[in-house]
């Protein structure tokens, strides 16, 4: 496989190498009085006599400007426009390079008029998007206008896409006050507050890399209004309402400055509104968190509008401060508690296709309680100039979570699991730049300790316990583990003309220690057998060398290639068995990076990627561990090993003018792995392993997006779309089988103003999926989700609020296979206070079923959901 990859990097270049040859003509517009620059010019390049626009740019400060067209006329016609200059236009040569413009100032007696600001506008790799343009009476926190703004895709978990990629940062001021927590700030921040959303395109967080390194992602930035600069703002929620008690209370008080940021909040609420996610956090981490080794069986939750099926009670509280302690360095305070507690009830059949026909049915009703206690604390200090970035990362986050099931069957069965955990980090990495050389030197260090405990009863794996007393009525799992996380590390580039060379060395380090055992009933000693024990030590010690190199072939157009070799040598020691395994391995993970702004509107991104992977110690343990009441769980102690190799191309177009943004994405990967895991099943009851067994899995994705501001009927229009094949195995009682699974999904929405006294929302979701077992193919499945909302404003300040959610699964074979939901609501404004008063589920639908196929098995479930409900808000500013 490695032999292929420098054939298929050079196939892959080749494909768009009539893309980047294009030609570009460079200039400056001087005032011609003064010499000075002129900034901000419209210049665009046209064919001789003609209007088409072949190419389009706004002069820098520099008065500098680029214009690129793959077609350019051996002839153009170059004119330079602004509101306060005579217009002109040069007949030039498309190879002539450069051209300067020296241009004079025209006054012009203006009669009365209203200037409206565009909506959005770019000047340079910044988009600026005009909050009030997007803004209507129904819109209170700024995330309700990012859900609109084209270009930008609020997703359900919170997180937020522009052109279909995730951001990398999210600001406030220009500031990192919530470290990835972002969604604090897109429910919380008043609307009205803010003047604009910044998209930082290409944006580089770390000031002293600029022009070195150059990310693919990008930024968001909220410009506030000059009113809240400094100004502290403190708003207050109190509701109530019935079947039973319901409660929805909220303190949020924040202050934004160039020296000082806050933001705290407290919310409770039991009405089925997800306020837990806003404690979410989307920059990653260094990894070395908790590790599951086992769960409860519990009802999964529809993919409907949670207020309609989240029984929940649900606390949090975040407090937030930075303070600049002198200029480009921040001390950041993140400190976040969470409590949440969250019922579920349903009835689920699972059918498995097993290849001699003799398929296994298992059938549960179930009723679960999830209780999740959580603290966590971050301190970071960050100095970021043009010449040294310093920062400093320190975490601590402990859990105290449970999982409590009850199953109601022949033998009515109960489960009981604690799974808390503690762990700490710290990130460390300071960098120096000297013109155009960089070094950086960084480190990482976590402890993760946790000990789980699964309760089941009655006992129900009897062919493991064949001495039972009459007494013994309890079974019960434990699982402790520790992991010590460790790396050093020390790069370095240096920029050149046309060359640009890149090294980093890492020395790193992961320690593990797992032990458990199995306990019948109150037992102080574990059970004796070898094989229901475990204690386990991993070591891992790796040193990785990687170097890197790009060479510029145009101002836009570098690509990058990086060929990182990695040293890892393993030590694993089971205890109980006595047995010592050593083994000494090299990686290898080259990685071809090719990100080339086309021109001011259109942007390729693309890369070409193999890796090599090691399992961890969730596969190196013999003795079974109690993974569910249901199900053990063991490996063999084979090493698992996997090499992938994946692409990607990613398209993206943007034109403020028109507000048109799209992107388009073609990925492929496949992963081969030297194991496949066996499930064998007796009766309901199931055990795994894995098997050496060598596999390939082929993964092909395509996703689409588009969105749009049509002022003509004042909306604001969106369209995601995607395709997603793969061809994978599965192992069940012994037996290999073929899986292909196809979907694709299209989710168009439009937001619309009519006149003053009307918006009107609707979304639509469609879903086709096909999967295709040992060459049985498995009937298509057809999934709809709709939405529509309508708000009614009569007068100003007064709101009426409908909205319609319906969904739609082609397999139930019954009127169950539409579920309709109404909600109805008011809401009148006064000077300070907000009265809202909701019903909602207003046809009081009761359950909701679900039926889908995954893997080698068939899911039908009938979920439980909230009755009809009302309740009264009443939000008010106190400052």
């Amino acid at each position: 496989m490695n032999k292929r990859i420098p054939l298929f990097v050079l196939l892959f270049l080749l494909s768009f190498s009539a893309i980047f040859a294009q030609k570009e003509i460079k200039g400056r517009v001087l005032d011609q009085q003064t010499r000075e620059p002129v900034a901000n010019a419209a210049v665009t390049m046209h064919p001789v006599g003609s209007t088409s626009i072949i190419s389009y740019s706004m002069t820098s400060k520099e008065g500098t400007f680029t214009l690129r067209s793959a077609n350019m006329p051996d002839s153009v016609e170059i004119s330079v426009k602004a509101m306060t200059l005579e217009s002109q236009t040069k007949h030039v040569k498309s190879d002539i390079g450069f051209v300067e413009f020296l241009v004079v100032e025209k006054t012009m007696e203006l009669k009365e008029v209203i200037v409206q600001a565009p909506k959005i506008r770019q000047l340079g790799d910044t988009i600026h998007y005009d909050v009030a343009s997007f803004l209507d009476e129904t819109d209170r926190s700024i995330g309700d206008v990012l859900k609109k703004l084209p270009g930008i895709q609020v997703l359900s978990s919170g997180q937020i896409l522009y052109q279909n990629k995730a951001i990398s940062k999210f600001y406030v001021e220009g500031l990192d006050l919530l470290k990835g927590k972002y969604g604090i700030a897109t429910n919380n921040v008043d609307a009205t507050k803010v003047a604009s959303v910044q998209v930082l395109e290409n944006h580089q967080p770390i000031k002293a890399l600029k022009d070195m390194e150059i990310p693919e992602a990008a930024a968001i930035n909220l410009k506030l209004k000059k009113s809240a600069h400094g100004a502290f703002f403190l708003t207050a929620q109190a509701g109530a309402g019935l079947p039973p008690m319901l409660l929805s209370n909220e303190l949020v008080g924040m202050r934004f400055s160039a020296t000082q940021q806050d933001m705290s909040v407290y919310k409770g609420d039991n009405t089925g509104r997800d306020i837990v996610r806003e404690l979410t956090s989307f920059y990653g981490g260094s990894g070395g968190g908790p590790v599951n080794f086992m769960s409860v069986i519990a009802p999964v939750p529809p993919a409907i509008r949670e207020q309609h099926h989240l029984f929940n009670n649900a606390h949090l509280g975040s407090l937030n401060s930075l303070k600049a302690l002198k200029k480009d360095l921040t001390l950041t305070g993140n400190l976040n508690y969470l409590y949440d507690q969250q019922k579920s009830s349903s009835y689920s059949k699972r059918d498995i296709f097993v290849a001699d026909g003799g398929n296994i049915h298992i059938t549960e009703d179930m009723n679960a309680q999830l209780l999740k206690r959580e603290l966590e604390g971050t301190l970071t200090l960050e100095g970021n100039t043009d010449e040294y970035f310093l920062n400093n990362k320190l975490n601590v986050s402990s859990r105290w979570n449970e999982h409590t099931g009850k199953i109601a069957a022949v033998r009515d069965i109960s489960q009981f699991l604690q799974f808390p955990s503690f762990n700490i980090g710290n990130d460390f990495e300071y960098l120096r730049r000297k013109e155009n050389k960089n070094f950086r030197v960084g480190s990482q260090i976590s402890y993760t300790m946790q000990n789980h405990s699964l309760s089941v009863s009655p006992v129900l794996f009897d062919e493991v316990f064949t001495n039972l007393k009459e007494s013994d009525t309890l079974i019960r799992q434990e699982v402790s583990y520790n992991h010590l996380k460790t790396n050093l590390y020390v790069s370095g580039g240096n920029l050149g003309k046309r060359f640009t060379v890149g090294y980093s060395t890492n020395v790193f380090s992961d320690h593990y220690f797992m032990q458990s055992g199995l306990f019948v009933s109150d037992a102080i000693s574990s059970v004796s057998a070898d094989t229901l024990r475990n204690r386990l030590h991993r070591n891992e010690i790796g040193i990785r060398l990687n170097g890197s190199l790009s060479y510029r072939f145009s101002e836009n157009f570098k690509p990058i290639l990086s060929f990182p070799v990695s040293y890892l040598f393993i030590n694993r020691n089971d205890h109980i068995r006595n047995t010592s395994k050593n083994g000494g391995h090299v990686l290898i993970s080259p990685l071809l990076i090719i990100q080339y702004p086309i021109s001011s509107r259109w942007d390729l991104f693309s890369n070409v990627r193999f890796s090599n992977q090691f399992g961890g110690i969730t596969e190196d343990y013999l003795g079974y561990i109690m993974a569910n009441y249901r199900g053990m769980n063991r490996s063999n102690g084979l090493l698992g090993k996997n090499h992938q190799t994946g692409t990607f191309v990613h398209f993206s177009y943007k034109n403020p003018f028109t507000t048109l943004f799209t992107s388009f994405r073609l990925s492929y990967s496949n992963i081969w792995r030297n194991t496949l895991g066996d499930v064998r099943y007796n009766g309901i009851m199931s055990s795994s392993t894995s098997i050496p067994y060598t596999n390939t899995s082929h993964y092909y994705g395509l996703d689409y997006s588009f969105g749009q501001s049509i002022d003509a009927i004042k909306s604001e229009m969106k369209l995601f779309a995607s395709y997603n094949k793969s061809k994978t195995l599965s192992l069940n009682q012994g037996i290999v089988s073929n899986l292909n699974f196809d979907s694709y999904s299209l989710s168009p929405s439009i937001t619309t103003d009519i006149g003053r006294f009307m918006v009107l929302k609707y979304d639509i979701s469609y879903r086709h999926t096909r999967s295709k077992i040992r060459n049985q193919s498995m009937p298509a499945v057809h999934n709809v989700a709709q939405n529509l909302g309508t708000s009614i404003i009569p007068v100003k300040k007064l709101i009426f609020n409908i909205s319609f959610n319906h969904y739609f699964n082609s397999l139930i074979e019954s009127e169950a296979r539409s579920s309709w939901f109404g909600n109805l609501g008011v809401k009148y404004k006064l000077k300070n206070v907000d009265l809202m008063l909701d019903w909602t589920n207003i046809f009081n639908t009761n359950k909701f079923i679900t039926y889908s196929y995954s893997d080698i098995s068939s899911y039908y479930s009938v979920y439980m959901l909230r009755p009809s409900e009302i309740l009264l808000r009443i939000r008010f500013k106190i400052l």
